[in-house]
């Protein structure tokens, strides 16, 4: 299918051909697990979920929003969850991509909350979800 890679090794934006397959997107980006970031109009940018964690010396952002340690992948989602191909040009993600050098400037740490679920009910999750929410604010 059709993605566009941005390459912050090489400090790059092209598009690729990439098989639908999570092990494809793990050998592209260069990670062991994905996050997905939605973009809108049902596009994802796919990078490296622990990018922070990790010894990444690049990175970039997309349109001044939050830096992303590591490369990333664009692709679309189909209304039944399923990836299929970006219809968004290369040229217009590269103008709004900024590279990123991590070792100069590193990104924040990653930001996480703390709550225990006793109750696994869509309120009780909610209210964990809250107090999570409260915890990582109080940490920040």
């Amino acid at each position: 299918m059709r993605a566009i890679f941005i390459n912050a090794v090489d400090r790059k934006v092209e598009e690729v051909q990439v098989e639908n397959d999570l092990q494809a997107f793990y050998e592209r980006i260069g990670c062991e697990t994905i996050e997905l970031i939605p973009l809108g109009r049902k596009n994802q940018l796919v990078v490296d979920e622990e990018g922070k964690l990790r010894d990444w010396k690049v990175g970039f952002r997309l349109a001044n929003g939050e830096g992303i340690a590591g490369n990333g992948l664009i692709v679309s989602e189909k209304s039944n969850g399923d990836f299929t191909s970006t219809r968004l040009p290369a040229g217009l993600v590269a103008e709004i991509t900024e590279f990123l050098d991590l070792e100069k400037t590193p990104l924040p740490p990653p930001a996480f909350g703390v709550a225990v679920i006793t109750d696994m009910t869509p309120k009780g999750i909610a209210k964990a979800r809250a107090e999570a929410m409260k915890d990582m604010e109080q940490h920040r």
